[in-house]
Formats: structure tokens, sequence, C-alpha cells
């Protein structure tokens, strides 16, 4: 039962677990535990190992022509082109294609691929011999770009013959940009009995190569697995029994309205949009800083899923949200989307930090929504999709007028404490004096003359970029860039003090003029929209805002009302996406709703939609859940309810067929058997917690820092430094959107679940949990007692008798081989995996 008796998809599998657990339990037994811990980890190991499977080659190419086409060719060209491409080969090297580059120039080959401290690139980048550029060296995430280029073997797209090139940009070549097609739902045939339309599909692919389905689960597996993938819990034992027990023909129906009641729903799916969004709590780059307000975007993003807010609503608030409800802090919070990403501390560079920014608020939004490889088109025509460059920009300008706004409380001073406020206000202009401002010019004096020029012009005069630009000084001198160290410094010690409890008494009053934002959210910045043109240009061909043309080509600008309005470009950005007449948003959803239900979406690779990504396995399917999604007024829970209602979804993991199956389709393609999975990272955390009898299910709030009980969406989530355990088990960083974890088999896995404090301490947490419930047993039964108790509480699995004979024995020896008992327990394929 441990091993999940996986025997139809390996077969020697369930002989080398159980040879595992006799091997560890003997050596445990005979050695009563002191001294082979290193073995039983080597075991655990092997078991892990086992059963985690690979990345596949071609996703891993994909991603790395991705990040060169939205990372490392833009580079090159706004740093390197001047002078090494086209005409211009400065030293003979050219670095715009990669037969030149490779071959090098005077000083030899440019790049050895996969050893960046053996290339010149990598060397004169970082000014240990050659110094490149020459008039300032990059900057440290720059470089970083290119050596992690170099270092994962420097991937170049094969440049495509223009006739080539013509052929694949005909829009009848790109799948996803055609109306959609659903056809007429398959009738059933033969042994297929199922009215569901999604199990109708899916038969007639699997009818179609000689397969059918797997029988249904039982209902053990069944509730686990529905409870893992609506909320990321386990079930209780008594929840499992209620439904086991429970004789109404609608049992599972009712099963899956309760868990959308729970709250802990919105938790879990919250969580899985995060991921997709880049969602953290702090700038990146080296200093890290924490954003204590981030946490609000969490909030709204697990209300609305919880609240069963409808798509289209949910896409419009996160794009347009200051639009929309300028004055809902709820609105507000959810276009926090947009202040997601990275900031670098202390970039005098402000002008290219905020291009930076716009470009990836655009490459975000257009992978988020649309799947479609965007990016690719920043510096030159797509290669593969046919996204000309000027597509990038007109996307990319519905962002032109978009202003970072860190919004602070609004507190109502009553009258009779007014007086005191100005008084404390005017006492501490006298303790600064000038310092404080001079102290602020002085750092503004380091930037650019023309960024100073922006930042020192009157307000009512800047454009929409000038105001952008003179934000970004604000935050690095003034918001941020004041520290204590700073102030105590330019003002003295004694007078910081005072400075120090004005603040205080002007907190308590809710006056501090220094309080920190509650909020940060956008809006479209007063003044002048500066033309979006080409990176460089202030001159000629400009973009107006609009949608990929081969996606109708809309365009998004309206009418400004007068220059303090706002320009309306990102409200009809969200309109357009979930319009019927769009088909790609719609099909790009419902596969994200299908990934998270089976693991794989019927588009493998989700955030790629074009010629670089996968076609969809079921393309009728497909088209025929996104068209039920905008019938339903895009009701997110319908669409989840209809595909974990189907029995394709309710499959069992094993198949009496299996060697045909797997000629047939190996990757299971065709959904001939349910995919068995791990457990994520946040699953496997809060499980823990579970059997321990100490998660705290408290919804919502601020993120709580070290490992307490909560959920661990709750946990900080700094990019820099994620939590141990997390990160261990694939959790993203937040440094990039994260479309499909990866699922990594690594030694360090493997020994933080045998040796990590944290795992010993959570088995015997696990234990005492155990011993609670099972302590008014006799004692002769207490062991075969203490297992069965453990083993459903840890997999929702009755033990079988070959498990209890194995550790009934060791659970009856003390508290110490309870201990041991729950960390074996924790470490089997029953409570790694779901079937």
């Amino acid at each position: 039962m441990l091993s999940m008796q996986l025997q139809s998809a390996t077969p020697s599998l369930d002989a080398a677990t159980q040879t595992w657990l006799g091997t560890s339990y003997i050596a445990k037994w005979w050695t009563h535990l002191s001294d082979r811990r290193g073995l039983l980890s080597f075991f655990i190991a092997i078991l892990i190992a086992i059963h985690i499977t690979p990345t596949a080659f071609a996703a891993e190419d994909a991603d790395k022509l991705r990040f060169f086409e939205t990372k490392v060719r833009p580079l090159l060209v706004a740093e390197c082109f001047a002078c090494h491409a086209g005409d211009k080969a400065e030293g003979g090297l050219r670095l715009d294609a990669a037969g030149t580059l490779r071959a090098g120039g005077d000083s030899g080959p440019a790049i050895v691929p996969g050893k960046p401290e053996q290339s010149l690139l990598v060397t004169a980048i970082r000014y240990e011999d050659l110094e490149m550029p020459p008039k300032a060296p990059l900057t440290a995430s720059q470089q970083e770009i290119l050596i992690k280029w170099v270092r994962d073997g420097a991937v170049w797209p094969k440049e495509i013959p223009p006739t080539q090139m013509e052929k694949t940009g005909d829009d009848k070549s790109w799948w996803a940009a055609q109306p959609l097609a659903p056809g007429t739902v398959p009738v059933s045939i033969g042994e297929t009995t199922s009215r569901h339309p999604i199990d109708r599909y899916v038969d007639r692919a699997l009818r179609d190569v000689g397969l059918k389905r797997a029988e249904t689960a039982g209902r053990r597996h069944l509730i686990r697995r529905l409870s893992f993938d609506l909320l990321g819990l386990p079930p209780t034992p008594e929840q499992i029994k209620r439904f086991v027990e429970d004789p109404h023909p609608n049992a599972y129906g009712k099963l899956i309205d309760r868990m959308f009641a729970e709250p802990a729903y919105g938790e879990r799916m919250a969580r899985r949009w995060l991921d997709l969004v880049r969602f953290a709590e702090s700038d990146g780059w080296r200093a890290d800083a924490f954003r204590p307000q981030a946490w609000r975007y969490r909030q709204f993003v697990a209300d609305a899923f919880n609240e069963g807010m409808t798509y289209d609503q949910f896409v419009a608030l996160q794009l347009a949200g200051d639009e929309i409800a300028p004055h809902d802090k709820k609105a507000l919070a959810a276009v926090g989307l947009l202040r997601l990403g990275i900031y670098e501390f202390n970039q005098r560079d402000a002008e290219g930090q905020w291009q930076n920014i716009v470009d990836e608020i655009t490459d975000v939004t257009a992978d988020v929504f649309m799947a479609t490889g965007l990016a690719c088109a920043k510096c030159h025509d797509h290669k593969f999709d046919p996204i000309p460059r000027s597509d990038y920009f007109r996307f990319r300008s519905v962002f032109e007028p978009l202003l970072f706004v860190d919004q602070k409380p609004r507190h109502e001073v009553s009258s009779d404490k007014r007086e005191k406020v100005q008084a404390l206000l005017n006492e501490l202009a006298e303790v600064e004096a000038d310092d404080i401002q001079s102290l602020a010019d002085g750092a503004v004096d380091r930037f650019p003359l023309n960024v100073q020029a922006m930042f020192r012009k009157p307000s009512d005069q800047r454009t929409t970029y000038e105001h952008q630009i003179a934000y970004l000084v604000q935050r690095q001198v003034i918001d941020e860039g004041i520290t204590a160290a700073k102030v105590t410094k330019a003002i003295g010690k004694e007078r910081n003090e005072k400075r120090n409890e004005i603040l205080k008494q002007l907190s308590a009053l809710n006056a501090n003029p220094y309080e920190i934002a509650e909020l940060i959210t956008v809006a479209d910045a007063a003044g002048t929209i500066r033309p979006t043109r080409l990176p460089g240009r202030s001159q000629g061909t400009s973009f107006q805002p609009g949608a990929p043309t081969i996606l109708g080509g809309q365009s998004f600008s309206g009418e400004r009302e007068s220059p303090e309005k706002t320009s309306g470009r990102r409200t009809a950005l969200a309109a357009w996406i979930t319009s019927a007449e769009n088909p790609i948003s719609a099909r790009v959803f419902a596969n994200r709703i299908w990934q998270y239900h089976f693991g794989t979406g019927l588009v493998d690779s989700p955030n790629d939609f074009g010629l670089l990504g996968l076609p969809p396995s079921h393309p009728q399917l497909l088209d025929y859940l996104a068209k039920s999604l905008i019938d339903s007024n895009w009701n997110i829970q319908q669409l989840q309810r209809e595909i974990v209602s189907s029995e394709t979804y309710q499959q069992a993991t094993q198949h009496p067929q299996h060697a045909k199956a797997l000629l047939i389709d190996p990757n299971n393609r065709l959904h001939w058997h349910r995919r068995i999975q791990r457990l994520d990272a946040e699953q496997y955390r809060d499980a823990l917690l579970v059997a321990m009898g100490a998660l705290q299910m408290q919804y919502g709030g601020p993120s709580v820092s070290g490992t307490p009980a909560r959920r661990s969406i709750y946990l900080q989530r700094k990019r820099n430094s994620t939590d141990e355990m997390l990160n261990a088990l694939d959790a993203p960083s937040g440094l990039v959107g994260t479309a499909k974890r990866d699922v990594t088999t690594t030694a360090p896995q493997a020994l933080m679940m045998m040796n990590s404090p944290r795992v010993v301490g959570a088995a015997k947490s696990f234990a005492g949990n155990v011993r609670n419930k099972v302590s008014r047993i006799e004692a002769s039964k207490r062991g075969t007692a203490f297992v069965k108790h453990a083993v459903e509480l840890i997999s929702g699995m009755v033990a079988d008798q070959q498990t209890i004979d194995l550790l009934a024995p060791l659970a009856s020896s003390g508290p110490e081989g309870e201990t041991d008992v729950c960390h074996i327990l924790i470490n089997s394929n029953s409570f790694l995996f779901i079937e």
C-alpha cells in the first residue's frame, strides 16, 4: 500500500519499495536507530528518485530560445549592434548572427558555449581583459543575462529563409488565431456510455487508436485527488469516511459543491495564479527589499476565486482596476498585477530602468492572457510566429501612460487634534531645517542631467514620461534613499533623536508624513502622452495602442478628455481580451484550468500557443471548453466543475491494458489513465502541518515570516531568500512568471526529507498527534492502531496487512519507534504522490 502499488506503470516498483521498507525497518529495529540514519536517507533518496519524471528536453530548448529572444537579443541590439552588426564589425567581430559570433573577431572566438569563464565575451563585459561596451560597463543584471545564456549553451534560433517565413506567417498556419471550432460533440459508441461531453471527445481520440479509458478510481483516491486539486489540502479521515459511506447517487457532486464553498479553494487557486504572474514580496536583485503591501494583491486573487468572480471581471480589474473603479481599494489592489515586476534599487539609469519595467509588463501581459511570444518581436519580426515588430510596440503602447502610485493611508485628523498635529509638523520642519532637503538634492545630482531636469520640472508641466522618470527618482532618493543612517549623519545624533520622537507622536495621531504606503497600485499619468516609438528614437513612426494584427488588430486608443483624465487604453485591452471575437484568450485560460486538474494542459506549452510551442492534443475539446467558458459568461467554477465531474478526470491510475497503451501513447496525451502527480511544495508543507495537527486555517491577511503553522501561501515570498523547504521542492522564486512548475529530482530533496530538523520535528509532532488519537486503546493493540491511524491520516488509505506487519512492532517499541514510523510514512510514495 505504501508504494501506491504502481505495478501497471512500473512493474518492479512495488518490490523495490517493499525492499526499501523492509531494509530500513530491519536496520532501524536492530540498531534502535542509533547509527543508521544515513542508510535510511540513502534508501529514501532512491525511492523518491524512481518516481519523478525529468523535464522534457524539447520544453527546455523552447525555454532557452524564448530567453534568448526576450532577454539576450534585445540586450545585444541595445548595447552591441552599433559597433558589431551588419557592415560594422569593429575588431572583426559581428554579434548579429550565430555563425559570426562563434567565429569571433581579431581576438578569437567570442564565446565557448557552456563555458562562460572561457568566453571572451564574458571577460570583456566583466572588464577583466577587453572592456566592452567601452563607454560604461553593463549593469550586474545585464551581465548575468549574457553569462546565463552562454552557460546554457548560447542557443541561437535557426534563421528561417524568407520563403519559409512567408509560409509560416500565413494566418491559416497558426491554429490559435482561428475562430473557435468545437464541432459537434461526438456520440457515444460501443462500450462507452458516458454522456459527458469531455468524455466523448476523449473517447473518440482513444477509439481512433484502439484504446479506451481506465475504470473509475475508488472513492478514497477520488476524495484525496479532488481535495488536493481544489483545496491544496488532504481530506481528514472523517471527511473520507463520510464520502466513502455516502449512499447518495450524487455523492461526488455534493463533494465538489462542498469544496467550492471552502475558503481554502480560493487560497489554492490563488497559489496557481500567483505562479503565473510572478508574484513575490520583494524587489529582487541584490537589495531584494521587502514589499509590505504586496499581500493585498494576493488577497484580491484569493477573494476573487472564493467570491466566484467571472474571468472577464478578473482580467479587467487586474489590468484596469484604477480606470474602472478609481476609489475602490479592491480594484486598486487588483491592478497591483502591474507592480509585481522586479525593481533595481540605486539604478541611476532611470530611463533605462523604466523602459525595462514597461517592456516586462508588456511581455507578462501577453504571456498570461494570450500565451503569445510577443516578446520575441521586440527587436525584429517574430522568427516563427506571424507577429511583426510593429505589433509589439502597438501592444506596448497600451502601457505608455502608466504611472506607479504608492498610496499612503488617508487619515482624517479630528478637529481637536489638528492644532497639535500642525505644531508637531512645524517642530519637525525646524528640526530638519534644510538638511534633509540638501541630502535629497545631493542624491538627485547623481542622476544624468536630463533625468535631473525631468525631476525638477514643475509637476503640472510634465509629460506622462517625465512623471514616470520623476517617480523613479523620487522612490530612490526620498522614499527609500533617505535612510536612518544618512539622516543621523546629516543632522547629528541629538537632532535625530528629537526628530524620531516627533515622528513617533505624529504616527500616534495618524499624521506621519513619512508613513509608508499601504497600497501599491497604478494610474495613468497626467500630461501629454508620449508617442510610442522604436527604442532610442524621438522622431519618426509612432505606434498607436492595439491588438496583434493576426488577432484582429483592434485599436485601443480613445479620446482623452483632458491631460488629467485616464486614457482608457488598459480598459479597452481588457475588454478585447475577453471579447467573444478573440479566440485565443478563452483557449489559453481553458487550457490553464485543464492543466491545473490534469498536471498537463491540452496544449503542453501553456505560455506559448505559437510555433515554438506544442499543438493541442484534442483541438476540438479545447475549443469546446473555451466556448463553454464564454457561453457561461466566463464562469470559472462552472468550467472547473465540468472538468472534475467528467469520468476522464475520475479515472484510476492503473489500466488493464497498460503495456498496449504505453506503446501507442507513451506520454498519456490521450488520457487513457490518470497521471500520477507529486505533491507540489505548498501541498507537501501544508499536508505535513495537517498530519502534525498544527495547521492554522486563518484566512487572508499580511504575510508571516519564519516557519509558522499558517498555510504556505501566507509565508513571506522574497525572491532571493525563499523558504528552504519550498525552494527545495521547486516553488518558483517569482523572478519570472511560471506557467508550469519544474518537477526535479535532487539529492538535497531526499536529504531534506530525511535529515532536516524541520522534517524530523514534523515526524515527532505527527507521532504525537496520532498517539493522542490511540492513547485509550489497550497496550497490546496500540501499535497496530497507531499504524492504521497514521497511514490513513498521511495517505487517506486503509493500511494493508503487509504494512501493519512491517511497522506495528516498531510503533509498539515506544515514542521513538512511533516517531520513526511517522518519519517513514512522510517519506513514502503514498504521501508524496497523488493517484
